[in-house]
C-alpha cells in the first residue's frame, strides 16, 4: 500500500502500467496469503454437522466485510474529492484513501497477533 501510494502522491505524470501494477499484485498476493488459513481458523472447531452452515457463514461475512470496505472507500474518495474531476484533487483523495486502508489492513495485522496459535479440530 504504502508504495502505491508513493507512486501516486510523487505526482509523476508518466506511471507506466507495470509500475502501477507490481504494487497491486503484491497487495494480492498478500491478501490470498491470509485468506486460506483465515478460514481455516475459523472453521476448524465446527462441528462435522455445521460445517455447510458455518463455511456459507463465512463466505458471507468475508464478502460482506469486502463490500462495506469498498463503500466506506469509496465514500471517502468522493467525499474528499467533492465530485471535482480536478486531477490533483483526485490523486490527493486517492493518496488519502489508501494511507487509510494501509492503516486498517495495519490494525488486522496487529490483531491477528491476538488470535490463538493453535486450534483443535473437533470434527476430527
Amino acid at each position: 500500500m504504502a508504495a502505491y501510494g508513493l507512486q501516486v502522491s510523487s505526482r509523476q505524470a508518466n506511471l507506466t502500467l507495470l509500475a502501477m501494477t507490481v504494487p497491486v499484485v503484491l497487495i494480492g498476493f498478500g491478501l490470498g496469503m491470509v485468506g486460506g488459513p483465515l478460514a481455516d481458523l475459523s472453521l476448524a472447531r465446527v462441528l462435522h454437522e455445521s460445517a455447510g452452515s458455518a463455511s456459507g457463514l463465512f463466505n458471507t461475512a468475508m464478502h460482506l466485510g469486502i463490500a462495506l470496505g469498498t463503500a466506506l472507500t469509496a465514500l471517502v474518495f468522493f467525499a474528499t474529492t467533492g465530485g471535482s474531476s480536478e486531477g490533483a484533487i483526485n490523486r490527493e483523495a486517492f493518496t488519502g484513501v489508501l494511507w487509510w486502508v494501509g492503516g486498517t489492513l495495519t490494525l488486522m495485522w496487529v490483531l491477528m497477533f491476538c488470535l490463538p496459535k493453535h486450534t483443535k479440530n473437533r470434527a476430527g
